[in-house]
């Protein structure tokens, strides 16, 4: 059994990202256990997302990875990222829904879409590569 972690958020992704607090908004953060992922808009403009990975360390939070994620508009309804064989992070775009359903390791996980129609999930646990890639079952 885990520890629980106290949950990231967009305060901290924002001032430990060392984003501008006028201009950048977090658009989705899903945790689970010691791996965290954010999904920041840096300018609020949707032109460039960052995907941000964030790992539970000595009692914090703290950003380890960051790519560029293209533009709000040209994000799809799902995108996987393995950066260990044993996490997978998920997220996509479903502009209008309140949820989507996730299929990962033969287990249904209802995801909530946030405001600005992205949602977010991580999903760590050992072999979990080995079960395949998620799959989005139904917009709901």
């Amino acid at each position: 059994m885990r520890d629980e972690r106290p949950r990231l958020t967009e305060q901290q992704v924002i001032v430990q990202g060392g984003w501008h607090p006028r201009y950048a908004r977090v658009l989705a953060i899903a945790t689970d256990g010691d791996h965290g992922f954010a999904l920041v808009d840096g300018n609020g403009d949707g032109a460039e997302l960052e995907e941000e990975l964030w790992e539970w360390n000595d009692g914090h939070w703290a950003g380890r990875v960051s790519a560029g994620g293209g533009g709000l508009d040209w994000l799809a309804p799902l995108r996987v990222w393995w950066p260990y064989a044993d996490v997978c992070f998920a997220w996509g775009r479903a502009p209008g829904r309140q949820s989507v359903t996730l299929t990962v390791a033969r287990e249904r996980h209802q995801v909530p879409v946030g405001a600005d129609g992205v949602w977010a999930f991580v999903m760590a646990q050992p072999g979990l590569q080995a079960d395949g890639e998620p799959v989005l079952t139904d917009l709901s």
